[in-house]
């Protein structure tokens, strides 16, 4: 009878759980920009913009004429996650709801691990 794992195995269940933390570390890194980009706007009373990119995440804060940067941190690529988008220009107003038309769809992927983000009108965001 034999008793423990091969090297092989131990290789393979450490690569798994590398590609499941990885999308979850990617999908928690821009809930929370999202997250601080609306409590920015909402403590700071003035529209704050996140620019959802995949080497950065990037919030903004409107200045009356142009956007002035206030965070910068790395994005989903960073761990070796891919992105799509289909608004990358998420902007809060003051009271912290969302300035546009339409929901915001965040898509991070890698390998067959998917994590979706959805940001609402009002702000809330929704992992799946």
């Amino acid at each position: 009878m034999r008793r423990g794992l091969s090297l092989a195995e131990l290789v393979v269940a450490l690569a798994i759980v590398a590609v499941v933390t990885a999308v979850t570390t990617a999908a928690q890194d821009v809930a929370t920009a999202l997250a601080a980009a609306r409590n920015a706007a909402v403590m700071q009373g003035s529209r704050t913009r996140l620019t959802i990119a995949p080497d950065t995440l990037r919030i903004d804060r409107w200045r009356g004429d142009s956007w002035d940067a206030v965070l910068r941190w790395p994005g989903p690529l960073a761990h070796g996650v891919t992105l799509e988008v289909s608004n990358p220009e998420v902007v809060f107003d003051p009271i912290g709801l969302g300035w546009g038309v339409s929901n915001t769809s965040v898509v991070m992927r890698r390998g067959s691990r998917i994590e979706t983000l959805t940001v609402s009108r009002v702000g809330r965001v929704k992992r799946w």
